[in-house]
């Protein structure tokens, strides 16, 4: 995880172009943000079944575990929404045993979000006393950015995965929001 704070007073546009239009319009701007680039966090698989099986002889369901009979990482090129791990490498847990899969067998999205503000002051009479004008963007780039996967397996008694959501992106996080907002200060 990256995240990266920042402030920048954009410099004066007056001191190359005196003249009261750079002065009035170009002069006193700051740009800041908040910027997040994260990779998915560790997620694991949840196992049910169509029959409810006792499938470890003791009610012991909470830490039961996928069978794991192949990769579940795909390439950043094969990840669509459709298919976000290798659902095929999941398989039933037999009778007596609790699974072998790791607790985390994959990573869910990434994140890219940049929170930018764009803001001028307008100096009112002092230095002390001005109104800010301030526009803020959330998600700025507005980048689609996926929050959770299906990561539910549900197996019939053949051992056949289906649950057809599995491995599917359920949800994504907010698209850009903009808002403004005028202060006085004094």
């Amino acid at each position: 995880m990256l995240s990266v704070n920042y402030i920048w007073d954009l410099p004066k546009a007056s001191r190359k172009w005196p003249n009261p239009f750079s002065r009035t319009v170009l002069d006193n701007w700051t740009v800041s943000g908040i910027t997040t680039l994260a990779s998915g966090s560790p997620q694991g698989i949840n196992v049910s079944t169509t029959d409810n099986a006792d499938l470890t002889g003791g009610g012991d369901e909470g830490f039961l575990r996928a069978n794991l009979i192949a990769s579940p990482q795909l390439s950043h090129g094969e990840r669509s929404f459709d298919r976000w791990f290798n659902t095929s490498a999941f398989g039933r847990p037999g009778q007596g045993t609790y699974g072998n899969a790791s607790k985390d067998p994959f990573r869910g999205p990434g994140l890219n979000h940049w929170d930018i503000s764009v803001y001028r002051k307008f100096p009112l009479w002092s230095e002390h006393r001005y109104l800010q004008f301030r526009t803020e963007f959330y998600n700025a780039f507005n980048h689609t950015q996926f929050q959770f996967v299906d990561n539910n397996a549900r197996f019939d008694p053949a051992g056949s995965q289906v649950n057809g959501r599995f491995g599917q992106v359920v949800s994504a996080r907010q698209p850009r929001v903009i808002q403004f907002a005028i202060s006085f200060y004094f």
